[in-house]
């Protein structure tokens, strides 16, 4: 039997995160506020965030494996 673990990738969390908080920012201002602009500033305050949530929320934690 092969040892599957060795081929695998760790999965990248803070691109995932980074992904999800913009779109969701965008699609939440642009219903709020029904604009372009509205989705162009959702697009930057999510990027914001997201950023922030990464590095002082979601510390780097190193582990045994």
């Amino acid at each position: 039997m092969e040892n599957q673990i060795e081929n695998s990738k760790g999965i990248n969390a803070k691109g995932i995160i980074l992904l999800v908080g913009v779109i969701l920012a965008a699609l939440t201002a642009w219903v709020a506020t029904g604009t372009f602009l509205g989705v162009i500033q959702g697009i930057v305050g999510g990027l914001v965030f997201a950023i922030i949530f990464i590095s002082v929320l979601l510390p780097f934690k190193p582990h045994d494996r």
